[in-house]
């Protein structure tokens, strides 16, 4: 019953045009699902490591001189199963390093999730709380105004404290999430007085990730995947199909849309696919005018030798999980 839904809300959501304004965004989603829904963290049963890498618009050169710059995102990530008081949890950190132009983000964010089993699977629940700090050069920007009182003409910085929620449910080839980033929405002014505090709170974002693995033949099995990220005003919509080979080597396409296409290929190197290595290369489809037409990114991830947790550790067939 689930595979006609989750095939009918892919292609019900093709034709949708509207971007999200959001928090950072990689072309290799599936790989770091736990980002869009805390619940899914720990989610396979390993302790791991894993890196994305993201270069966007290559090339790209800022209008005035060497004021701004392309954006670049650096997403690090360590994630295990515990057992506290006879509860499996998964635990997680995420390190976040978001560069776009003259504004720096850095995140601290830790992960604890539920998992509870199921006759026909597994119930999670997760909650996230985050430190980011969020620094504007103010020197590099141009007002139209000069006595504005944003034109401070200084780099100013502020931390705030956040926090997000994800439930999920997973079989052995089904994983669906959600997710809502940014609960407290957190005021950012950088010590300057406005006239409406509210247009400086973050907006929440709400994230839904779905994926279902099918085994074409002995071989081959193919992931087709989904994430939504929105606003509520804005919507961006990615879809993806991986298919992968012996469980060693991964190819697919993943389109954003109205935005971008990317190539995805990968190979799973060790004993046991120990250590992954990804990479994805984007190409602009609109707007190009505004932007360079193409971005990197590169994923890496090693599975940690097993540890006693008290966790009874997850097997998911047909194909390695994320």
């Amino acid at each position: 019953m689930r595979r006609p839904i989750f095939v009918v809300l892919i292609f019900a959501l093709i034709g949708v045009n509207a971007q999200a304004q959001q928090d950072p965004h990689f072309s290799q989603y599936m790989f770091n699902n736990s980002y869009w829904s805390p619940a899914l963290t720990a989610l396979d049963g390993k302790g791991s490591v894993s890196l994305i890498s993201r270069a966007q618009w290559v090339g790209y050169e800022p209008t005035f001189e060497q004021d701004g710059g392309a954006p670049s995102t650096q997403f690090l990530n360590f994630s295990t199963p515990i057992t506290l008081k006879k509860l499996p949890l998964g635990v997680g950190v995420n390190l976040i390093y978001d560069k776009q132009g003259v504004l720096n983000n850095v995140g601290t964010q830790i992960s604890i999730a539920y998992h509870k089993q199921l006759n026909r699977g597994t119930l999670s629940f997760g909650v996230r709380p985050e430190i980011s700090n969020q620094t504007l050069d103010f020197s590099k920007l141009r007002f139209v105004d000069p006595s504005d009182p944003k034109n401070t003409q200084t780099k100013e910085s502020q931390t705030v404290f956040d926090l997000a929620f994800g439930v999920g449910f997973s079989t052995e080839n089904f994983i669906l999430g959600a997710g809502v980033n940014h609960l407290l929405r957190p005021e950012i002014n950088y010590g300057v007085d406005v006239s409406n505090n509210s247009e400086n709170k973050r907006s929440m974002i709400y994230n839904l990730y779905g994926e279902y693995t099918y085994r074409l033949t002995y071989n081959i099995d193919l992931t087709p995947s989904i994430l939504i990220t929105s606003d509520i005003n804005t919507y961006s919509i990615d879809l993806s199909a991986i298919a992968t080979y012996n469980e060693k080597l991964w190819g697919g396409l993943s389109y954003r849309n109205n935005e971008a296409m990317a190539l995805l290929m990968g190979y799973s190197f060790l004993d046991n696919n120990q250590l992954k290595a990804g990479y994805a290369f984007d190409y602009v489809i609109k707007e190009q005018s505004a932007k360079q037409p193409t971005s990197h990114e590169i994923f890496i991830r090693y599975d940690l030798p097993s540890i006693s947790t008290g966790v009874k550790k997850i097997i998911r067939t047909p194909r390695f999980r994320y």
